[in-house]
């Protein structure tokens, strides 16, 4: 294919996506983990996988290099297809995507599934389908294209009773504040220095920082483009680069359009590489990760403190995680959803919150594992 041709079907969600974009994604994500199902021992694996998230011991599943392409191929393609509606939902993360260079920082997404989430956003948000005039085809397309809640009577009964239950929340007592040191995280109003984003791929570790390029002027190839930083605390590149590569073939993405980059290294320790990405970045997610790290309250609680004071005035922060008890953190002898601590922090300003909403996978899907549904609460934050 030529490279009008090429952009052309590229401008085009219908012509990538084909008639269903679950549908395709899910092949995304099954193709780039074919080497994983192929596992004799896939099975086994992922019963021990299992074992270990239930009595949260996250670095026995993460630690070990043969339960990492076992994970990606069981969590990542439910996980893909709600990040991929979530974007499609909200203006204010499709405007990250549709403007440029821009960046997106991704706490904890070694698995790949804000890669292929966010990737396939952006073919909705290609730059070339802002010069075409708006026609009721095109919405009607958009339209099919959005996510609905469940209507049945079932599903209408269960989310209210969870609302419900998240009335009887307690509000963050003052004396709990203290216990977490609540009190002493007001960020810095100093703004960081603007900063372009980087074109070269560069990994750190905890005890080395990130290998730093030179920044790139933004010009006509580049002006589109959106960098997506994979962070983690493992390595996860034996995933991740096949995947990338699936991606960027299957999505019609090039490298004008999408730069991946990775970075290792425990957010925990606060390097100065990590805060670095956080000042060059215009949107930070943490999906599905903030759980863990709130194993250690005080150092996640300074953490996004840190990553506060770093964010540059105007950016956004995406949190998502479970809706369930998993989210639940005991503060003294209270009991709060990790999302009441942020709402807390003074310098970031709610621009969107829903403390339980379901991700459906419609039963018409097809991959080599059940995809579960996904109960989950959202957060979107704005710096002030």
């Amino acid at each position: 294919m030529d490279t009008k041709k090429l952009a052309a079907s590229a401008a085009d969600p219908k012509k990538v996506f084909g008639r269903s974009p679950d549908q395709y994604i899910l092949n995304i994500v099954k193709e780039s983990c074919q080497e994983a199902f192929n596992l004799p021992s896939f099975t086994t694996t992922l019963q021990t996988i299992k074992s270990h998230f239930f009595e949260r011991n996250y670095d026995a599943v993460f630690q070990n290099p043969e339960h990492l392409p076992v994970y990606s191929a069981r969590y990542a393609p439910s996980r893909a297809l709600c990040y991929y509606h979530l974007f499609r939902e909200h203006p204010v993360l499709m405007k990250t995507l549709e403007g440029g260079p821009s960046t997106v920082l991704c706490i904890g997404s070694g698995a790949g599934s804000e890669l292929v989430g966010i990737a396939a956003a952006m073919v909705h948000a290609n730059p070339a389908l802002k010069t075409k005039k708006k026609t009721t085809t095109d919405k009607k397309d958009k339209d099919k294209d959005i996510i609905k809640k469940d209507s049945s009577a079932a599903a209408m009964a269960e989310t209210k009773q969870h609302e419900d239950e998240a009335k009887e929340t307690p509000k963050l007592a003052a004396e709990d504040e203290s216990t977490l040191g609540l009190e002493g995280l007001t960020v810095s109003k100093t703004e960081p220095a603007a900063t372009s984003i980087l074109t070269t791929t560069s990994t750190s570790t905890a005890e080395d920082s990130p290998t730093v390029s030179k920044p790139v002027k933004k010009t006509r190839l580049n002006k589109h483009q959106v960098t997506i930083v994979m962070q983690d605390y493992v390595d996860w590149s034996s995933i991740l680069v096949p995947m990338e590569t699936v991606v960027r073939s299957r999505l019609m993405l090039g490298p004008e359009r999408l730069c991946c980059e990775t970075e290792v290294g425990n957010v925990l320790d606060l390097s100065d590489g990590l805060l670095q990405r956080v000042a060059k970045a215009d949107l930070i997610t943490f999906m599905f990760v903030l759980n863990e790290l709130f194993q250690d309250k005080k150092r996640t609680m300074l953490l996004v403190a840190k990553i506060v004071a770093a964010m540059p005035k105007g950016a956004h922060m995406l949190v998502v995680d479970s809706a369930g008890s998993f989210s639940n953190l005991k503060v003294g002898e209270r009991t709060y959803m990790v999302y009441m601590l942020l709402d807390h922090l003074k310098d970031l300003e709610i621009v969107y919150q829903d403390d339980a909403t379901w991700y459906r996978c419609p039963p018409s899907l097809t991959y080599p594992l059940k995809l579960e549904n996904m109960r989950h609460f959202v957060r979107i934050y704005k710096r002030r």
